[in-house]
């Protein structure tokens, strides 16, 4: 049984573990990871939104992060999704998403970017976007490094 609620101190350090274990975070973005977590936890800081998905059995498997977009009106941006690697595919990252959506659209409409990477270790975050109804809003052509695009999708609530 998985359970989504909001991010709690006591987590942090499983959250910590589960961001260095995903497979497609580079140095860099585990170190904005844990900045965003900690910031989250901030209460001076908070321009972030965490869920995690927590397991009777095992604690923290997942978690969901977005924020608003500044300067913009009920627009956010996803930041990350990420859910235990030895328990992929099993629905909990579609949880976790649908969680945020319902949060969201309980606001009103909204939009909701999420920018991704182009190359094919970020395929199955692409087909994930794709299969719970975010399109592709726009590609910007060797963003990150040559041959590296930024994909942005967009989801309207």
């Amino acid at each position: 049984m998985i359970t989504i609620r909001p991010i709690a101190a006591k987590d942090r350090a499983q959250l910590l573990r589960l961001v260095e274990q995903q497979d497609n975070f580079n140095a860099q973005e585990v170190a904005v990871a844990i900045e965003v977590i900690d910031d989250t936890l901030d209460p001076a800081k908070n321009d972030y939104c965490i869920f995690v998905a927590v397991s009777e059995d095992q604690g923290v498997v997942g978690f969901i992060c977005y924020g608003d977009i500044p300067m913009t009106d009920r627009r956010f941006d996803l930041y990350w999704v990420a859910v235990d690697p030895a328990l992929g595919r099993q629905g909990i990252g579609r949880q976790l998403l649908a969680r945020m959506e319902t949060e969201l659209s309980a606001q009103g409409s909204a939009k909701v970017y999420v920018d991704t990477s182009s190359t094919p270790g970020y395929d199955p975050a692409r087909n994930f976007y794709e299969r719970n109804g975010y399109q592709v809003a726009c590609v910007l052509h060797d963003f990150y490094r040559d041959g590296d695009d930024k994909v942005i999708y967009l989801k309207e609530l």
